[in-house]
């Protein structure tokens, strides 16, 4: 009996930290948009950079699954950007603007970009480049002289997806 007692006070204690953790419950955030509110955010953004809007999208689901809140590591948001990168394109402070998602999604587009000039620089633009370049980071891939062959890809399918050049892997919603 007691180890039910033991059990159930350590899941109580659980519950509560991971809700004052949440950084929507912290920071008082609106709930979680539809993917269709994040497919409408992503059009403005992708016309201004002349990128296809689904492969923004695509973005989206590997690296948060469409949660505003998800939270890896440092990464945060729904394009799981991290300080480095924020601070490599905004003029905002990273926290607590990382968890507007509308803030998250423009900012993380604009590093998008960002990663695309550097590797348009360094004469090594592919979209399977650029996908690999956002999601392990620059420094990463470049560190492995831009040779896709020396990157494993996620287990996420879309993310596979990108990784074969696919630019709409998943049907934007309607």
């Amino acid at each position: 009996m007691s180890r039910i007692a033991a059990l159930l006070v350590l899941g109580i204690c659980f519950v509560i930290t991971a809700c004052r953790r949440s950084p929507s419950a912290s920071l008082n955030l609106p709930p979680p948009p539809s993917r269709a509110e994040v497919w409408a955010a992503i059009q403005p953004q992708a016309t201004r950079y002349h990128i296809e809007p689904s492969f923004i999208y695509a973005l989206v689901a590997v690296e948060s699954d469409f949660l505003p809140s998800a939270q890896q590591g440092e990464a945060r948001g729904l394009l799981q950007l991290k300080p480095a990168a924020w601070q490599a394109v905004a003029d905002t402070a990273y926290e607590p603007n990382v968890w507007d998602w509308r803030r998250n999604l423009e900012t993380g587009i604009d590093y998008l970009a960002y990663l695309r000039s550097a590797l348009y620089r360094k004469g090594k633009f592919s979209y399977p480049l650029w996908a690999a370049s956002f999601y392990y980071g620059y420094d990463f891939v470049e560190a492995r002289d831009f040779d896709l062959r020396r990157i494993s890809p996620p287990g996420h399918p879309v993310a596979q997806a990108l990784w074969r050049g696919e630019l709409a892997p998943l049907p934007p919603p309607r």
